[in-house]
């Protein structure tokens, strides 16, 4: 696949440290090898209202959810120069599930805290015209595979998804403008910081209630959490949620993704692990035990007994 000549200098090589820190010495085991990866720098704060059209989902070898190539119409001024100025800047967001190329995102410069739960309608009456006019501009513009192309004549804009911003998965806005009850993903913890909860694929939370300063989302995990109503969430399922149903091929698999071999300590010999050693099978003779020594079951003891009366 060609990389447009705007996302050169976003894909920087990644270091392998393979479990070594800077001494050289091991301290995250089966660690090492694996393919070379480059890094794609993604948009996680989208915090300048901005309109753009999806032009690719691509794979990320950096993480488990894919993200998607956004050509940004309005809003989101040139950063280098040397580009042509009427050439619209591109960035990487994080894809969410049944974004398709051609789609239109929008990141909401909405700041007021909602005092309810319904939805909040568009800006003004002229809406709907300028972004009619956006998606036509982008359509002209539209530079890219075929495949892009056609998705974007093939799709028009609804009306619906320009005056409920809440109904469109991959729209970025402060959670006081989301509706209760809609499944969001990438969350602020604190304003303007860049998304931090919820990026796995297949993750998402819930908008459980709001109020006027402060936001209860519903975590993956089922924990409940109170959130700043101006920090920033997307609307929808991060990407890739069939994600942990995917199989290893074979051996060699693994290796492509950095993992070396597990070895049991009753492999080994008694100098590189407490269970090692023995004439035939042993059981390692002991509780089971780190390398170090140290108990992995529960720990050590550290209730004291009761003395009876």
């Amino acid at each position: 696949m060609k990389i447009a000549k705007t996302l050169v200098k976003a894909l920087t090589g990644k270091t392998v440290t393979a479990g070594r820190n800077s001494s050289g010495r091991i301290t995250s085991f089966h660690r090492g090898g694996g393919h070379k990866r480059s890094l794609r720098e993604i948009d996680f704060k989208r915090d300048t209202s901005s309109v753009g059209i999806v032009e690719r989902i691509e794979y990320d070898p950096n993480r488990s959810s894919k993200i998607a190539l956004v050509r940004w119409i309005e809003g989101v001024a040139q950063k280098d120069a040397s580009y042509k100025a009427e050439r619209a800047p591109v960035n990487y967001i994080l894809a969410s599930h049944q974004m398709e190329v051609g789609s239109m995102v929008v990141n909401s410069d909405c700041s007021k805290p909602s005092t309810t739960g319904s939805l909040r309608p568009a800006q003004n009456a002229d809406s709907f015209l300028r972004f009619q006019e956006l998606f036509r501009k982008a359509h002209e513009d539209a530079e890219g595979t075929d495949e892009a192309k056609a998705a974007i004549t093939a799709a028009p804009l609804p009306p619906a998804d320009l005056l409920d911003l809440n109904s469109k998965v991959g729209n970025c806005m402060p959670l006081a403008d989301i509706r209760m009850g809609t499944w969001i993903h990438s969350i602020e913890c604190r304003p303007g910081q860049g998304a931090q909860l919820v990026r796995a694929a297949g993750t998402y939370a819930k908008v459980v209630k709001e109020s006027a300063s402060q936001c209860l989302v519903r975590l993956p995990s089922g924990a409940e959490k109170l959130i700043d109503s101006r920090c920033r969430a997307t609307i929808g399922i991060v990407s890739n949620p069939s994600h942990g149903a995917q199989e290893l091929r074979k051996a060699g698999h693994s290796r492509w993704l950095g993992w070396r071999p597990v070895v049991r300590g009753v492999a080994m010999n008694p100098v590189d692990h407490p269970h090692g050693g023995g004439e035939g099978r042993t059981k390692g003779g002991r509780p089971s035990v780190s390398p170090w020594g140290k108990p992995t079951k529960a720990g050590y003891k550290t209730a004291r007994k009761t003395p009876k009366a």
